[in-house]
């Protein structure tokens, strides 16, 4: 049968949040670095055909659907064996900087050889991003059982993910305008964004460490059967599945707008110096609103934060969907609003699927952890390969050129379409999935408190 968990109650140390957090600005400097600017690197620097990039995207969503489950039902062994998540993660640190190097180390030397290159380093990259992120996901179930904690952890997270977006929105432009050539300056970019993301990976794993160490379960079974276990926990967790449908939606809107923000200040606006400012908002707005999110989960709800979010993010796409030729004061106004309500999905986020699994535990005897993390990072994965896929494929339609002097009417519509208009209908989508959540505070710990079903809860 499966064991009770281990995580402590309550508060956790300023140290451990902090520690916590750093994990998230590691992985969001290569992630959000390769949102913004590897799509373009592929089409506008290296020569490849937008449809071609956009199959790599795909190859590597295929990739993800293989590995994720796998590398995290592995962790979770591996971690009911050690007694600690952290020591994977350690182990991942280097190779999530060298691979993301390699992505932009990639020399233009034809369009097929070219491709295949940057396949097998993006592969690489999303190979020791999987093996680190996976440990990482599960650590808050690790440093409390308190729900408002994981508010707080979360918030932490999310702070130190807008530092690591911020840091790279803002320092990939200005090392490749400082450069003078585009290649070049990628390339050194990647080294510096590498490097930093590996240090903050391992000084985040050594110094968050579970408090208490997880216990093994009676319960010996095949890889197989873990995959069975996942599939068990999540087809009676409704939480749970509609968490899935955050990530999924959340993350599509989302990265139609990083893939296309590039295009939309190059092409649309007409102004590629203002890329750093465009591109840094989001980040910098997260960095701000991110407490906000939390206290308004605290006085309210987790559901009723991010529904508020929600409401604020629409507002600023649509804002910018409307006047695309407004004043520039006019347009960094919309995308910081867009960017402050967005703040709201990934603390609330992550703050409630450790609750989620909770529940799903109490109510159906599967206790999955990084097994669980695996799947949601895996449909954020998917979700981001396949807008990814879908962008290139637009601009194909479109008849986006890279070579052409004056944009097409049809090329500015689907920029724009991706920028704005998209993310909005999304971000609509979720107000409908968490409407209903069913996991409140009180919730949570009334289950908590209540005597557990024979097989495992918590």
């Amino acid at each position: 049968m499966m064991t009770k968990p281990t995580a402590q109650s309550g508060f956790t140390s300023v140290s451990n949040r902090i520690a916590y957090g750093l994990g998230d600005t590691g992985f969001l400097l290569v992630w959000q670095a390769s949102a913004l600017f590897l799509l373009y690197f592929y089409t506008d620097v290296l020569g490849i055909p937008a449809a071609l990039a956009g199959a790599i995207f795909l190859v590597a969503m295929i990739w993800d659907a293989v590995s994720d489950p796998l590398v995290a039902a592995w962790a979770e062994r591996r971690a009911a064996r050690t007694g600690r998540y952290a020591p994977i993660m350690a182990g991942a640190a280097l190779p999530v900087g060298l691979s993301f190097v390699a992505m932009f180390a990639v020399p233009a030397s034809g369009p097929v050889l070219t491709a295949i290159l940057a396949l097998l380093a993006h592969l690489a990259f999303r190979t020791a991003f999987t093996f680190a992120s996976m440990p990482y996901n599960t650590l808050p179930l690790r440093l409390s059982a308190d729900s408002d904690e994981r508010s707080t952890l979360s918030g932490f997270r999310v702070a130190g993910a807008a530092i690591g977006g911020l840091a790279a929105a803002i320092c990939v432009p200005v090392i490749v305008l400082a450069s003078g050539s585009e290649g070049v300056g990628y390339r050194v970019a990647a080294i510096v964004v590498g490097a930093v993301a590996a240090l903050c990976l391992y000084l985040s794993a050594r110094g968050c460490g579970e408090r208490v160490a997880v216990r093994e379960s009676s319960r010996a079974r095949s890889l197989r059967g873990d995959l069975a276990g996942l599939w068990q926990g999540l087809r009676g967790n409704g939480p749970l599945q509609r968490l899935a449908g955050v990530m999924a939606l959340g993350t599509i809107g989302y990265a139609f707008f990083t893939s296309s923000a590039l295009y939309f200040v190059n092409h649309v606006v007409g102004e590629p110096g203002l890329a750093a400012a465009f591109l840094a908002i989001p980040a910098f707005m997260t960095l701000l609103a991110a407490p906000l999110w939390v206290l308004v989960a605290r006085r309210s709800s987790k559901r009723v934060a991010l529904m508020s979010g929600l409401a604020v993010a629409v507002t600023g796409y649509l804002a910018l969907f409307a006047a695309p030729s407004a004043p520039v004061v006019v347009l960094l106004s919309a995308v910081a609003i867009a960017g402050l309500g967005g703040t709201a999905i990934p603390v609330m986020m992550w703050s409630m699927v450790p609750d989620a699994l909770d529940y799903g535990s109490h109510h159906t005897g599967e206790r999955i952890e990084a097994r669980a993390f695996g799947l949601l990072t895996f449909i954020q994965k998917c979700a981001t390969g396949l807008t990814l896929l879908a962008a290139g494929g637009l601009l194909a339609i479109a008849g986006y050129d890279a070579d052409a002097g004056e944009l097409t009417a049809s090329s500015r519509l689907a920029i724009l379409a991706m920028t704005a208009g998209l993310p909005a209908l999304f971000m609509a989508g979720i107000v409908l999935v968490v409407r209903r959540y069913p996991v409140s505070r009180e919730t949570h710990r009334a289950l908590t408190a209540a005597p557990h079903p024979p097989g495992g809860a918590l």
